[in-house]
């Protein structure tokens, strides 16, 4: 009975362990902090699920908002929606990690958007704007643009906020920069209730996490006689062309103000702001930009050595805002316009030197000088002339050498011999043939060298670029000029052979053009029937000055129209797209009617617009007379010429096409981005 009873009571004591251990596991597992490590990673993955269901329900909205077959009040409401649910998916971290172009596309396009990093005093500050414009079906107003800025030091902490609602500008560049004031955010773009294209310029400053929109003192802005400044709106401030002539805007390289240009007229403004926050237009670079020449900001002066018969003039520079640069870089100037000198300036040696320069390229990046003159020393029986280069790096505040921009390999030497270099002097054209493979190859890798006495520099080679070409110095026989000048187009010179993309990508304008675009054959002219009235001499960013010919072709026996860019000895430099009218129709009747080369879409490089009469081919019953077809060359980045056949379309059946003012106003209107 003892033996059962405390058997009972080790049992029962047992049970009561096993309870107390039992319950402390179920406490274990419900504690407070499994409570919330679970509720968190619920979170988190709630948070992830809830950005991705945000930015597909604004998606769905969005197609609701642009669908014409809804009713006005359902569309304008989802317009509300859409505006102020977009701002608040602006302060999601995850919309951060998206790229520009992923956002654009997952908005269908409705969307322009440009992120920028800066580096302020408190650290790195990185800013996206983004424009939306709505339907004028739904708003019934040009003023229907809605402007969002986000901005974000973390990614873990970001901010947004609608700053335009509904107004008219169109905000393409922006400027973040300190001030005595705090952050000022200076947005720049285009105002499209005026017409041609006024430009605005508004500023905002950063205040408790918000921007607020800041009056501009214009009180002390004087504009050329071509310029109008709307005084009656100060935020922002609008800027017109008296001319009507359309204008571009774009931010200044160094950052503090905006470059403002008007396509036809000769007068240019840089508007900049200073540390206080007042606004000047800077009338010293208010001159007229040279189509063979990139804007730069710096100007050149003459300087003159004259000493024991010795003579040479060089370039220096001024107006550079960062002074310690500009003594560096009119160092290297100098020293190079007078090496060799040291052996004659303080001698009588009967030494006569003449030099004098041209300025092949003068750029914000490069600048690249070209001297030439004689040399004669006493009892001499000629006199020898002089050829060398001085080519700059303006940015890195160095010297460029030829081996700098090309591989001076094989493949560079034997494109060289194969004739597609051509002598500045015709003359001269067959006498590089003369060297073999190897001696140009050491010639030229060591080429650019001035050191040493002038003798030596009259044996060395050198090079020098203009807007479109590179260029090359060879020595000669005295008999044959002493030295020799070859270019070859930047266009022809593959990518291959090509050293340093940071130089080509603002060295060439059409760097990313493939040579075979460049076919460098005759145009046949039994081939295609040349429009002489409607070809014209003009300039490309990239190929320089051309000859754009109009022509007609004979595919299968039936009229039609072809376009090219020739250089000045007629080969092929390019071959335009198939013109639209070409598709469905002839020009048995008709032709070209009206050639214009313009800055369409905005972007800083120039596009052809053509207007051609077409009809069916058909003489006698079922013929159609003929009646324009417009079409649209927009320039890329590459420097090649695209079509937008969706545009085509609209631009004749709405009969935007009766003239080139017709087109430019009806494209005007368009959002177009080819790159």
């Amino acid at each position: 009975m003892n033996y059962l009873k405390y058997g009972r009571a080790s049992c029962v004591l047992l049970l009561l362990i096993s309870c107390v251990a039992l319950n402390g596991c179920m406490k274990e597992q419900n504690s407070p902090a499994t409570k919330t490590n679970h509720a968190l990673s619920l979170q988190n993955e709630d948070k992830t699920i809830s950005f991705s269901k945000k930015l597909d329900t604004l998606v769905k909205k969005l197609h609701i908002v642009n669908d014409e077959n809804k009713d006005y009040d359902t569309r304008q409401n989802k317009l509300e929606e859409f505006t102020q649910e977009f701002n608040l998916l602006l302060i999601e971290p995850k919309s951060v990690e998206m790229k520009d172009g992923e956002l654009v596309e997952k908005f269908d396009n409705n969307l322009t958007i440009l992120t920028k990093p800066f580096q302020l005093k408190s650290g790195q500050l990185n800013v996206r704007v983004m424009n939306y414009r709505a339907p004028k079906t739904v708003t019934g107003t040009i003023g229907d643009k809605y402007t969002f800025i986000q901005w974000w030091s973390s990614k873990q902490l970001v901010h947004a906020q609608m700053i335009e609602n509904g107004r008219p500008e169109l905000t393409t560049d922006f400027v973040v920069r300190d001030s005595d004031q705090g952050i000022q955010l200076w947005l720049g773009g285009y105002v499209s209730i005026y017409h041609p294209d006024p430009v605005f310029v508004d500023l905002w400053e950063l205040s408790g996490q918000k921007w607020t929109e800041k009056s501009i003192n214009v009180g002390k802005m004087k504009l050329p006689d071509a310029w109008e400044l709307n005084k009656d709106m100060n935020k922002p401030i609008i800027l017109e062309s008296r001319q009507h002539d359309s204008i571009g805007i774009e931010v200044l390289d160094h950052g503090d103000g905006f470059f403002i240009n008007s396509d036809d007229s000769e007068q240019n403004l840089i508007i900049e702001f200073s540390k206080s926050g007042e606004v000047r237009i800077d009338s010293e670079y208010s001159t007229a930009l040279n189509t063979h020449s990139e804007r730069q900001s710096y100007e050149l002066i003459q300087e003159e050595y004259s000493k024991n018969g010795i003579v040479i003039k060089y370039p220096q520079i001024i107006k550079l805002k960062d002074i310690a640069k500009q003594k560096s870089l009119n160092k290297i100037l100098k020293a190079d316009a007078l090496e060799g000198l040291q052996n004659y300036a303080d001698s009588n040696a009967g030494v006569h030197v003449e030099i004098d320069y041209e300025i092949k390229r003068e750029s914000e990046r490069f600048l690249s000088v070209q001297y030439t003159g004689i040399h004669y020393v006493k009892d001499a029986a000629y006199p020898t002339h002089m050829f060398y280069t001085t080519n700059l790096d303006m940015k890195q505040v160095s010297r460029i050498r030829l081996r700098d921009l090309v591989k001076v390999e094989k493949p560079f030497i034997e494109l060289i011999k194969s004739g597609k270099i051509t002598a500045v002097q015709p003359e001269q054209q067959g006498l590089i043939g003369d060297f073999t493979k190897d001696d140009l190859i050491q010639l030229l890798t060591n080429g650019d060298v001035t050191k040493g006495s002038l003798a030596e520099v009259e044996m060395e080679s050198f090079s020098y670029f203009t807007n479109d070409s590179l260029g090359m110095s060879v020595p000669m026989a005295h008999v044959v000029g002493d030295h020799a000048e070859y270019e070859i187009r930047f266009a022809q010179i593959p990518e291959n052979i090509r050293q340093n993309e940071e130089l080509w990508s603002e060295l060439s304008s059409v760097e990313d053009q493939s040579v075979s675009t460049v076919s460098g054959e005759k145009l046949n002219t039994d081939q295609y029937e040349i429009e002489e009235s409607q070809s014209f001499q003009t300039t490309f960013e990239g190929f320089g000055k051309v000859r754009f010919v109009s022509t007609y072709g004979y595919p299968e026996g039936f009229r039609k129209f072809f376009f090219f860019l020739l250089d000045d000895q007629g080969h092929i430099l390019y071959p335009f797209p198939d013109f639209y009218g070409n598709r469905e129709w002839v020009a048995r009747y008709g032709g070209v009617e009206a050639v214009a080369f313009k800055d369409v879409n905005k972007d800083g490089l120039k596009d052809v617009i053509i207007i051609a009469d077409v009809d069916n081919g058909i003489h006698g019953p079922g013929r159609v007379d003929e009646f324009p077809i417009a079409d649209i060359y927009f320039q890329k980045k590459n420097k090649t010429f695209t079509t937008l056949s969706a545009l085509d379309e609209a631009l004749n059946d709405q009969e935007h096409n009766q003239t080139i003012k017709d087109v430019i106003q009806y494209v005007s209107k368009q959002r177009i981005n080819v790159n």
